[in-house]
């Protein structure tokens, strides 16, 4: 019998899932029987109607405690604030056997446990959108020691799973995978805003960029060297990328990627400050 997925709040990471997933279809169908998104924000739930018409199905927040089915597998993929006492309005879609994983940047997995106290198997995930391609860098952390591959089958799909040890690193994680692409698409940015202002034109800009760095991304996955030595192989001495490096060192590249990074790591514990905060005053409420 093959099981059903839900998420719960589709935004980008909710939308990358579901992408990645269609495009291994057979793969994906034989052990999933159907995608199914809990999303409350009525335009967003409207976009994804459109988007995916009959390839996915919505669960109305009107008719949840009418509901039967208890859902296998549940990412949680909303904003990390909202991981609050509401989710109790949910607990009809899960029992014991759910499986949930949750891309809640911040929130520590006990902080999940919290919400769902008699699941045993919650993982939590740092992912990034390549994932809607098949090629997501997706690293996990469980209190579960002994993960099957059953467990990892919707992940293992959609990108390359590495494990985290130890759950201290997810901050530093989330700055570097989960905001990663950003880095590289503002690099681009900067390219092709730096090529229009010496007069190539827009079109041709986009398309080289796009060409020099699918090339290199190719380079990287097939060969083993270090970072380093791969960019020593392509700086010529006293040529023009020589040149180039030479500017970036010496108005300091790596520590303005350094402290890029730290500022991420730092919001997020800022987050996950906030979010505890929030959290405990909304069971407050619920309690009072």
């Amino acid at each position: 019998m093959r099981d059903e997925v839900l998420i719960i709040g589709c935004g980008e990471i909710g939308v990358s899932l579901i992408e990645g997933w269609l495009n291994k279809k057979n793969e994906f169908s034989k052990r999933i029987s159907s995608i199914h998104v809990l999303e409350k924000n009525s335009k967003r739930k409207n976009f994804l109607k459109k988007k995916y018409k009959k390839k996915i199905y919505f669960v109305g927040i009107d008719r949840i405690k009418k509901i039967n089915k208890k859902f296998k597998y549940v990412f949680l993929s909303f904003k990390p604030k909202d991981l609050n006492s509401n989710l109790f309005f949910y607990k009809n879609l899960f029992d014991h056997n759910t499986i949930f994983y949750s891309v809640l940047a911040g929130k520590k997995l006990l902080d999940i446990k919290n919400f769902f106290p008699i699941n045993k198997n919650i993982i939590r995930l740092m992912l990034n959108v390549p994932i809607s391609v098949n090629m997501g860098t997706i690293v996990f952390y469980s209190l579960k020691k002994n993960i099957n591959k059953k467990e990892l089958f919707l992940l293992s799909i959609i990108g390359k799973i590495y494990e985290l040890k130890n759950e201290k690193f997810f901050d530093l994680i989330t700055a570097i995978v989960g905001s990663g692409p950003a880095y590289f698409y503002y690099l681009l940015e900067s390219m092709e805003k730096a090529a229009i202002a010496y007069g190539l034109n827009k079109f041709l800009s986009k398309q080289i960029l796009k060409g020099t760095y699918i090339g290199t991304a190719k380079i990287i996955d097939n060969f083993e060297k270090n970072f380093e030595d791969l960019r020593k192989s392509v700086t010529s001495k006293g040529g023009t990328t020589e040149a180039a490096i030479k500017c970036l060192k010496e108005n300091n590249f790596q520590r303005l990627i350094y402290n890029s990074i730290k500022d991420s790591i730092k919001k997020t514990k800022i987050l996950e400050k906030n979010i505890s905060i929030l959290t405990c005053q909304k069971s407050f409420k619920l309690l009072s």
